[in-house]
């Protein structure tokens, strides 16, 4: 009995937006297990059951971070967000990012909710003892009379990226899919496909590397209304008109570009440890603050990764 792989229907169940995209994944699994082929099996098994704690995810399921904490002054609490770049290696570098690792039907549930109930945000607690690596750079950016300690931090991110990530995928799967169709047809006979397994797999796998795993700098999901990050932006150093024109394209307003525009010419950068000064921090996290409370038309997916980056070029310190 021959057994023949029914592509047009996996087709079928990704174009219906009403259905789980855990058929198609299922479908392609099966499809991966009759022809051998480990890709696509680990593939649709990491977005069907999750990403493990060690696995890199694919750049559409990460989002710009925001670093929240929560400070103690001796008996005042206050809340607060430390850049990012803050940060000592590797710590700036891990926490650039809310990395979204759960399988497909927990997302689209998590999507099902934020459609039903807005409430801006997905968030991750830090454990206790990951507290430690905040407490210094928090220190230099809130300074007290009296001692500053952080009690808490979540990293989050604007939660539509729960929304984006299965458009995303359906998308790829969707390119993959009748990339296939038009090499092997529509309805695929699987001894005929086994008996040049070694090429035909190689060909599978050009079409995933080329519609599913095409991981360019492109590909980064920037959640908001105002999506205009540019990861290649080019500043020489002591371009002020550039500098600010690449503010006003994120939206930033005039008042706190003037604020920023000040703060570099008067404060002195740490070169010795490639840091900004305290004051050029503090504007980045109004910045972001004010873009997460829906202040004014900056973008939500501005990053203190990317102000900081921009500063960084101007001054001549990257």
């Amino acid at each position: 009995m021959k057994t023949t792989f029914p592509l047009q229907e996996v087709i079928e169940d990704i174009i219906n937006t009403e259905k789980s995209l855990s058929a198609a994944l299922i479908k392609l699994n099966y499809f991966g297990r009759l022809i051998n082929n480990e890709e696509l099996i680990s593939y649709t098994n990491k977005e069907l059951n999750g990403y493990s704690p060690s696995d890199e995810v694919p750049e559409y399921r990460k989002a710009v971070g925001m670093l929240r904490i929560n400070l103690q002054a001796g008996w005042n609490r206050h809340n607060g967000i430390l850049p990012v770049s803050m940060l000592e290696k590797p710590y700036n570098e891990v926490f650039q990012y809310v990395r979204v690792k759960e399988g497909i039907a927990a997302i689209e549930k998590m999507r099902n909710e934020t459609l039903q109930n807005d409430s801006g945000e997905l968030c991750t607690s830090f454990p206790m003892e990951i507290l430690s690596i905040l407490q210094e750079p928090a220190r230099k950016l809130y300074k007290s009379d009296v001692r500053m300690d952080v009690i808490g931090a979540s990293l989050c991110t604007n939660e539509n990226i729960v929304v984006e990530i299965p458009n995303a995928i359906r998308t790829k799967l969707l390119d993959f899919a009748m990339s296939i169709a038009k090499e092997f047809g529509y309805s695929i006979e699987i001894e005929t496909f086994n008996k040049n397994s070694e090429l035909n797999n190689q060909t599978i796998n050009n079409y995933m590397s080329t519609t599913i795993n095409n991981n360019g700098d492109g590909n980064l999901i920037n959640t908001g209304d105002h999506n205009q990050i540019d990861n290649k932006v080019q500043i020489n150093k002591g371009d002020l008109t550039r500098l600010q024109n690449e503010l006003r394209n994120q939206g930033i307003e005039e008042a706190d570009i003037e604020e920023i525009t000040t703060i570099i010419a008067e404060e002195e950068p740490d070169f010795e440890n490639n840091r900004l000064g305290t004051k050029a921090n503090g504007w980045i996290a109004g910045i972001l603050n004010k873009s997460l409370n829906g202040v004014g038309k900056i973008s939500t997916a501005v990053s203190a990764n990317l102000l900081a980056s921009l500063l960084k070029t101007y001054i001549g310190m990257s």
